[in-house]
């Protein structure tokens, strides 16, 4: 998605800037002041089997609610029991519902941002403005080379505003990690890293967890 910037290695996002970011645009674009209600953010976790562990996934979404102030919303799916696209079909019905739910509450909000261009949203997204709310869809730039199916952009009555490509935000939305020395919190001792979680533990005690 970021690939135009040519990082050796690797891009990370920072998501505490991301919807202040697209805020901004939807800003620019109405010139006029935006205020951001509520960000959420829809996922869903393998269920608990041996020999796999959820704790990077934990540890993420974790971040996302206690740093960066997202209302997350996660499903356990059991992936062993023939449930590969569950993860998928969950996000898309507890994001419409969502969107939906708080569209009918009188003063929840008045202009939703969709960060996805896939097209299955369609239907929602028209209800929602018949609903007098105003929609503005986030999406990412084709590679040339691709040829993908339809997206959200190329449906008709989903948005009042042009499309925004998030990947033309890569240089502000990208995370830059600074070194700092912190204290361990299981051992006490300090070590240098760029790790900016609540909890940090140092190279030894992450080696005898594992």
């Amino acid at each position: 998605m970021f690939a135009r910037l040519n990082e050796p290695n690797g891009f990370e996002i920072d998501y505490g800037k991301l919807p202040k970011i697209l805020c901004e645009d939807v800003a620019n674009c109405l010139d006029e002041d935006v205020s951001l209600v509520r960000t959420m953010y829809f996922g869903t976790i393998p269920s608990a089997r041996s020999g796999f562990s959820t704790g990077k996934q934990n540890a993420f979404y974790d971040f996302l609610e206690r740093s960066c102030g997202y209302d997350t919303h996660i499903h356990e799916v059991d992936v062993g029991q023939g449930e590969a696209r569950a993860d998928e079909i969950w996000v898309k019905v507890a994001l419409t519902s969502s969107l939906l739910f708080y569209a009918a509450q009188p003063g929840a909000y008045d202009l939703v941002v969709l960060v996805s261009d896939d097209p299955d949203y369609a239907p929602a997204l028209r209800t929602a403005r018949r609903l007098g709310k105003r929609v503005q869809v986030v999406g990412t730039r084709p590679a040339e080379e691709a040829r993908g199916g339809p997206t959200l952009f190329q449906k008709a009555r989903v948005c009042d505003f042009p499309p925004v490509y998030v990947d033309d935000h890569a240089a502000e939305a990208r995370l830059v990690r600074e070194r700092v020395m912190r204290v361990c919190k299981g051992c006490g001792r300090e070590e240098e890293t760029t790790w900016a979680g609540p909890d940090f533990f140092c190279s030894h005690c992450r080696g005898s967890y594992r």
